[in-house]
C-alpha cells in the first residue's frame, strides 16, 4: 500500500520498478524568462544581446508586451482553431527563417518574428540586415508574400524593417558568468 498526498494506492512491488518511481523533491525555482548561453564554450563571459522582449519579465507580458497580444481571433467572423492558428505561425516563422537566414539579426533567442492576425490577414514583423544585393532582398520579400499566401489561402504581408547591425535592437546585454573547474 502507497500514500501519497492522501490517496492510497494498492500497488504490489512488482508493478512499481525503480525506474518508474521517483521520490526527489520538486524544482520550485522559476526558470522561464531567464537567458542563458546554449551556445559554445567560446561565447561564455562574452556580453550578448537581449532585445527589448527578451530583456522582460514574464510576469511584466500584460503591461509592457501587450502590444504583441491584440488580435481578431476572438470575433465570431475570424476565429480559427487554436491548433490551426499555432501550426500557421510555425510554418510562417520557419519559412521566413529560412529564406531570410543570411539578413536576419541574430540574437539570443534567435531571431525575433512576430505574427499578427487583423482580419483575414497576416502580418509578420521583424527586422532584416541589408547585406549584399537590395534587388534580391526585395525579391525575396515578395516571393515569400505570394509563397505563404497560396500555402495559407489567406493574404500574408511582410512588414520587415532594415538596420545596420544587431546592436541597433540591444536594450541590455547578458553576460553569463564564467565557471573555473
Amino acid at each position: 500500500m502507497l500514500i501519497l498526498n492522501n490517496f492510497i494506492f494498492n500497488l504490489s512491488s512488482k508493478e512499481i520498478s525503480r525506474r518508474a518511481f521517483s521520490i526527489s523533491s520538486a524544482l520550485a525555482q522559476n526558470m522561464a524568462g531567464k537567458y542563458k548561453n546554449k551556445a559554445c564554450r567560446y561565447l561564455r563571459g562574452k556580453p550578448q544581446i537581449m532585445t527589448y522582449d527578451m530583456s522582460r519579465l514574464p510576469s511584466d507580458i500584460a503591461v509592457s508586451k501587450s502590444w504583441m497580444t491584440w488580435h481578431t481571433q476572438n470575433l465570431d467572423d475570424f476565429k480559427q482553431q487554436l491548433g490551426l492558428t499555432v501550426a500557421q505561425d510555425e510554418i510562417i516563422r520557419r519559412f521566413v527563417r529560412a529564406i531570410f537566414y543570411t539578413y536576419l539579426p541574430l540574437t539570443v533567442g534567435g531571431t525575433e518574428l512576430i505574427t499578427k492576425r487583423r482580419g483575414n490577414v497576416v502580418y509578420v514583423t521583424g527586422f532584416l540586415i541589408p547585406k549584399g544585393n537590395m534587388e534580391q532582398i526585395y525579391w525575396l520579400y515578395g516571393f515569400t508574400e505570394e509563397i505563404l499566401s497560396n500555402l495559407l489561402k489567406q493574404p500574408v504581408k511582410l512588414e520587415l524593417q532594415f538596420i545596420r547591425s544587431a546592436d541597433d535592437l540591444a536594450v541590455e546585454y547578458f553576460v553569463q558568468p564564467t565557471t573555473t573547474p
